[in-house]
C-alpha cells in the first residue's frame, strides 16, 4: 500500500474571490466526473460568499510528496491539470445549523483513493467542528457505498436509521451521526 499523501487542506472562504473561484470551478469538474447527475451537488462560484453557514473544505497536494510510481503517474496524467494551485483532489461540503454539520459531500478523485485522503479531510473536518464547538456530525450515505460507509465507521460514525427508497427506487439511505460531545 503506498503512503499516505501529504495534503493542504482549506476552506474556500479563507481565500481572496479569484482564487476561491478558481477552485469551485475545478470542484465542479470533478464533482461531475464522479457523481451521476441524480447526486451532483449545485456548486454556484458565488458559493463561498453567500452562504455563510455552508462551508466548502477542499484538499490539494502538499508542494513536497515522494516520486509517484509509474503507475500512479500514468493515472494521474488522466486527471490532472496544468495549475497545481487549483488542483482539488478532494473536498467536503457541509452545513452548520446552530450545534450540528450535515455534511452533504465528501468526494476524493478517483486516482487518490486509497491513499489516505478521505481520512485526513474527515479528521479535519471533525478537528475543525470540535474546536467551533459543534456538537454532532450528520450524513446519508448510499447503503451501496461501502467504501465510504467504512470511511465514516473509522472515523467514529455509527449508522442510526435506514431509509429504503432514499437515493431513487431500490437505493437505501443510511443515516450516520458522530457525536462530538459539547466542544
Amino acid at each position: 500500500m503506498p503512503p499516505p499523501l501529504q495534503l493542504l487542506i482549506r476552506d474556500i472562504h479563507s481565500l481572496p474571490q479569484n482564487d476561491a473561484t478558481a477552485i469551485i470551478e475545478h470542484i465542479i469538474r470533478l464533482e461531475k466526473r464522479t457523481f451521476p447527475p441524480s447526486e451532483a451537488y449545485e456548486f454556484t462560484l458565488d458559493l463561498w460568499k453567500k452562504k455563510p453557514n455552508t462551508r466548502v473544505i477542499y484538499a490539494k497536494l502538499a508542494e513536497i510528496q515522494s516520486p509517484p510510481t509509474l503507475a500512479e503517474t500514468r493515472k494521474l496524467a488522466n486527471t490532472a491539470t496544468t495549475n497545481n494551485s487549483t488542483n482539488a483532489i478532494a473536498y467536503a461540503v457541509y452545513v452548520r445549523i446552530k450545534g450540528t454539520a450535515l455534511l452533504h459531500k465528501v468526494c476524493v478523485s478517483e486516482p487518490h483513493r486509497g491513499r489516505g485522503v478521505g481520512g485526513q479531510l474527515m479528521a479535519y473536518i471533525e478537528q475543525r467542528l470540535r474546536r467551533e464547538g459543534c456538537q454532532r456530525v450528520q450524513l446519508w450515505v448510499d447503503k451501496e457505498r461501502v467504501v465510504a460507509r467504512r470511511l465514516y465507521a473509522r472515523c467514529g460514525f455509527e449508522e442510526l436509521e435506514s431509509v429504503e427508497d432514499y437515493y431513487g427506487i431500490g437505493r437505501t439511505g443510511i443515516k450516520m451521526v458522530l457525536e462530538l460531545g459539547r466542544g
